[in-house]
């Protein structure tokens, strides 16, 4: 059955952006300079990409709690399979030692003497 070439161009090209898309890094966030009041208990570190249902921050491998909540620099709660690279953050554990909140810090946060 021969293939009409017009229709062959454009659904390729279609698969080119969708692929090409997919292998883009996601934009950074725009900086908004809104400073969310975090709980004073919240502990600062580097978090690495978790894994496995487990994270490393600042050296300390951390359980993820099944409940856990990331918040991204403006706020919106995201998978944690978005976290593709190291980010500087305030967690809280759960009783059980779990990490179940996190905020990764936008870059006014990081200026604050209590995010440091």
């Amino acid at each position: 059955m021969p293939v009409d070439p017009v229709t062959s161009a454009i659904v390729g090209t279609l698969i080119g952006a969708a692929v090409q898309g997919l292998m883009a890094p996601a934009p950074a966030p725009p900086v908004t300079g809104i400073v969310r009041h975090l709980p004073q208990e919240a502990a600062r570190g580097m978090m690495q990409p978790p894994a496995y249902g487990q994270v490393r921050i600042d050296g300390r491998t951390f359980l993820l709690s099944p409940a856990v909540v990331i918040r991204n620099e403006i706020n919106l709660a995201i998978p944690s399979a978005m976290v593709q690279a190291p980010v500087p953050v305030r967690f809280q554990t759960d009783t059980m030692g779990a990490v179940f909140r996190v905020w990764i810090l936008s870059a006014a946060e990081l200026g604050l003497a209590e995010n440091r």
